[in-house]
C-alpha cells in the first residue's frame, strides 16, 4: 500500500480511538511513562504494556509514537523556543516530518499529541514519498508559519533514503520562492542524525528531540492552523 492511501482516516481508527479506547490507551500511556521514565527499554515496555492490555498493533504502535516519559518532557521543555524566540536565529526543519503531519490533519488522518506538545502521525514517515491532494496546502500551512518566525539562515532536510523525495524537495522549494522564503535544501543519508547536530531543529522525531541543543514546534503551531484536525492526546 502507497503511503498516500494512508494519509486519511485509516479504516480501523474509528474503532481503534474510540472514546472507550483512548480511556484505554491513556491508562496504558501512563503505564508506559512511567516505565520508560525509569530506564526500561521503550520496545520492551510497549510489548508489556500493550498485551497487558490486550493492545491492537496500531494501538501499540500509538502507544509507542504518543507516549514520552517525564524526565523526556523536563528535559524537551528546557530546550524549546517559542515563536518570537526563532527570529534571526539558525533553524533546521525535518520536511518529510512536518509536511507528512501536516497532510494528515487536512485529510483527517489521526494525529497524537505527546506530553510535550509535539504531534506525530500514528505511520511514522515512510519508505518512499508520493504527494497527495492535500500536499500544496500542507507545504503553504509549513512555509506560513515559518515565514512569520523568520529564521535566518532557514535549512530544510531531506532525507536521501526516502524514495522520490525529489519530489517533495521541489515541490517545496518552489512554493518558498514563491513565498520570497530564503532556504537552503540540504539532501543528507540520513536527516535525524544531521539533525540532532544542528543547533535548533523543528522536527517531532523523538530522537531528535531528545539529542539537538533546542527546538523549535513548528507541527505543532501548523497544525494549530487545521481547526478540524483529529488530535489524540494520550497523556
Amino acid at each position: 500500500m502507497s503511503y498516500q492511501a494512508r494519509r486519511g482516516k485509516h479504516p480501523d481508527d474509528g474503532r481503534l480511538f474510540s472514546a472507550e479506547a483512548i480511556e484505554k490507551l491513556k491508562l496504558a500511556a501512563e503505564e508506559m511513562a512511567w516505565l520508560t521514565g525509569r530506564d526500561y527499554a521503550p520496545a520492551i515496555v510497549n510489548e508489556l504494556v500493550g498485551a497487558h492490555h490486550a493492545l491492537d498493533p496500531r494501538q501499540k504502535v500509538a502507544l509507542l509514537r504518543g507516549t514520552c516519559s517525564e524526565p523526556q518532557y523536563r528535559r524537551r521543555a528546557a530546550r524549546e523556543l517559542e515563536l518570537e524566540d526563532i527570529a534571526k536565529r539558525p533553524l533546521s526543519v525535518d520536511v518529510l516530518d512536518v509536511v507528512i503531519i501536516a497532510e494528515t490533519a487536512l485529510a483527517g488522518g489521526l494525529l497524537l499529541q505527546t506530553l510535550d506538545g509535539t504531534v506525530r502521525d500514528v505511520d511514522g514517515a515512510p519508505g518512499a514519498y508520493e504527494p497527495s491532494a492535500e500536499t500544496p496546502r500542507a507545504i503553504e500551512l509549513v512555509l506560513d508559519v515559518l515565514k512569520e518566525a523568520k529564521p535566518a539562515p532557514l535549512k530544510l532536510f531531506f532525507d536521501e533514503r526516502v524514495a522520490d523525495i525529489a519530489r517533495l524537495r521541489d515541490l517545496v522549494v518552489d512554493q518558498a520562492k514563491a513565498k520570497k522564503l530564503k532556504v537552503e535544501a540540504v539532501v543528507t543519508p540520513d536527516a535525524a542524525a544531521a539533525l540532532r547536530k544542528e543547533k535548533c531543529v523543528a522536527s517531532s522525531d523523538s530522537g531528535v528531540l531528545d539529542r539537538c541543543a533546542s527546538w523549535f514546534n513548528l507541527s505543532g503551531r501548523t497544525i494549530e492552523r487545521v481547526p478540524a484536525a483529529w488530535i489524540v492526546k494520550l497523556q
